[in-house]
């Protein structure tokens, strides 16, 4: 097909590379007419510019069928989308429209596909489809002593630097800070933040502690209000308190939202996981579902965790610090398996695996579960109905969505939408109108005149290129046959206007027919709508004798790779075709002026030696007479 397009462009130069020199009146560069005086170059340019209209006639042609081509190739686009679009009507569901009312979509909503049975449902959503989960245990294992643990090396998720706080009395405006240093422990950051609440509040109001990691801040009467903010330093950070005031609001208590090891994710790596906990760990791969995936001790957390979720393994891990776990998702739902490996310790060291600690804190597997709904028509008697999705969950035709759950049914009620089937088909009358309406112009539009074709734009060139074209206009009349022929003699309906689309009222109808223009009788439409839903059917896209199915049949052999229209203005075409011949005759014509060039130089060449003889005997002549005139 390549070899045929770069074919195609080249007989395309060549029609378009035409010498100048038969079609202008430029002049040549040799010179002639020394002795006669005649313009010779300007006598042979016109001689070849006459002889030269048949190799323009042929130019003209072949940039004719250039046009030719593009516009049928357009045509063909117009075809194509109107094909596409009449693919639709084959399949039900995009006909024969079913609506689905909710009585409450925030449990479920609903689909009716054009199966379903019109009436009354009764849902209950009893359970939701889950993702199996592996949470597995804290990353970072450890214990805290306050009384030796300094603030300076509790540095899990930022470095900790020296901090100055403030903790305002919010009923008085007053405050006192407190300035932590990196060598404080924390018993020494407790006590000093105890005795400034006791300051603003009076002796035994402040309640500080730490435990289990976490800071907690306070006052022990919930009607005294404190403010905490930070001057400088990273205090909060380091103790996860900026998360629970950001906004510096007052309060009877500040906590930390994470224990005080939690990591940050985009800066520890591995190794620095394994460092916390006291363990030993090399680069090495795991196994998930049965998925490798190439581990590095210098990964980051974050790195480790996009190496998963951007594997096959399908799952979806990520790190909670707020709980410091790493937790697993399969990215399906239902009862389903998380299969681990390991040749190293890199699933221990991420906590994904048991270990060998005695504390209990394992990792804990809870397995998915299937959504289950419970669906009934007469309110009584409900049928089970499980899947492994929450979305399209399918019953007698009705695909049903859960939002969530509720042992209150959800009524959803299911009626044909009348609306929406006419909508469809007057869709249908308006492009079937835009396709014959863009032919009927195409066949009868004028071409531009009265303008130089180098300052016409390629789209008023193609203009009238089609007009009363055989092949477009066979096109034409095929397509409206399908207005008036019978499509089945076994059903109920058996001619496009017997549905209601036809060419209008008598009127306008001969206008009508012969432009091709269809209109639709609403109230015909809707009568059968409400009494022959079925037979409609059957009509339009129900088998291989349907209308739709037979006017989709012949719009793809029209526009199919090596179809109809590639017949004509494909690149193996009639109009390639024949392009390949005026080529030739191009090329012939083209010698032939090249060789009738040469041949008028020569005998105005040989004109001029003739004269200039002449010239010489009458010089002779006259030089003799005047001699015997002196004797």
């Amino acid at each position: 097909m390549k070899g045929r397009e770069k074919m195609s462009d080249y007989l395309s130069s060549i029609a378009n590379s035409v010498n100048q020199r038969y079609t202008s009146n430029m002049g040549l560069f040799q010179i002639g007419g020394a002795v006669s005086g005649l313009d010779t170059a300007s006598i042979i340019d016109q001689i070849l510019k006459a002889e030269s209209q048949p190799l323009n006639q042929l130019t003209e042609k072949f940039k004719k069928l250039d046009l030719m081509k593009k516009a049928y190739n357009e045509v063909k686009e117009k075809l194509e989308d109107f094909r596409d679009f009449v693919f639709d009507f084959k399949l039900q569901k995009n006909v024969m429209i079913k609506s689905a009312e909710s009585s409450n979509e925030s449990v479920v909503q609903a689909q009716a596909y054009a199966s379903a049975t019109n009436g009354t449902y009764y849902v209950k959503a009893l359970q939701m489809a889950t993702n199996s989960t592996l949470y597995g245990r804290s990353t970072v294992r450890t214990t805290i002593d306050p009384s030796t643990a300094t603030y300076g090396s509790l540095n899990y998720y930022t470095t900790p630097t020296d901090s100055t706080i403030r903790i305002y009395n919010s009923d008085t405006g007053e405050y006192k800070e407190v300035n932590i240093s990196t060598s404080d422990t924390i018993d020494t950051i407790v006590n000093n933040i105890q005795i400034a609440i006791d300051d603003l509040f009076g002796s035994g109001s402040a309640d500080v502690s730490f435990a289990n990691g976490k800071l907690s801040i306070g006052t022990t009467d919930d009607s005294k209000k404190i403010t905490l903010t930070q001057v400088s330093g990273n205090f909060l950070q380091v103790f996860h308190l900026d998360e629970d005031s950001p906004t510096g609001a007052a309060t009877d208590k500040i906590e930390s939202t994470a224990p005080v090891w939690s990591l940050n994710p985009s800066l520890k790596t591995l190794q620095d996981l394994a460092n916390y906990n006291g363990e030993t760990v090399s680069d090495g791969t795991v196994k998930i579902n049965g998925v490798d995936i190439d581990i590095s001790t210098t990964d980051t957390i974050n790195e480790v965790l996009d190496k998963i979720n951007s594997s096959d393994a399908n799952v979806y891990a990520y790190y909670d610090y707020h709980q410091n776990k790493i937790i697993l998702r399969r990215n399906d739902f239902g009862n389903k398996a998380i299969t681990l490996e390991d040749d190293g310790n890199i699933l221990s060291t991420l906590g994904l695996v048991d270990s060998d600690y005695s504390d209990n804190d394992n990792p804990v597997f809870v397995a998915g579960q299937n959504a289950h709904i419970q669906v009934s028509m007469n309110g009584v008697d409900y049928v089970d109905v499980y899947s492994g999705s929450n979305e399209g969950i399918e019953f007698e035709g009705i695909s049903f969505n859960v939002k969530s759950t509720s042992d209150t049914p959800v009524v959803v009620r299911v009626s044909t939408d009348k609306k929406a089937i006419e909508d469809k088909l007057k869709e249908f009358v308006d492009k079937w109108n835009d396709l014959m309406g863009y032919i009927y112009e195409k066949l009868n539009e004028e071409p531009v005149k009265g303008k130089n074709p180098d300052d016409m734009t390629d789209e008023e060139k193609m203009k009238g290129v089609l007009k009363n074209d055989q092949y477009l206009r066979s096109i034409f009349e095929r397509l409206k046959r399908f207005m008036t022929t019978e499509i089945t003699s076994d059903d109920k309906f058996k001619y496009l206007f017997d549905i209601g689309i036809s060419s209008g009222d008598v009127g306008g109808e001969y206008e009508n027919m012969m432009k091709g223009k269809l209109t639709l009788d609403e109230d015909k439409l809707d009568e059968i709508i409400d009494n022959d839903l079925n037979d409609l059917w059957k009509f339009l896209g129900d088998g291989e004798n349907s209308f739709m199915q037979k006017l989709h049949d012949f719009l793809w052999n029209l526009t199919k790779f090596n179809g109809e229209i590639d017949s004509v203005a494909g690149t193996d075409g009639r109009i390639y075709r024949e392009q390949r011949m005026l080529s030739q005759e191009i090329a012939d014509w083209m010698e032939r002026l090249q060789e009738r060039e040469q041949e008028l130089w020569r005998k105005f060449s040989y004109m001029e030696q003739v004269i200039s003889k002449f010239q010489s005997m009458g010089a002779w002549l006259s030089q003799a007479t005047a001699r015997g005139q002196k004797k």
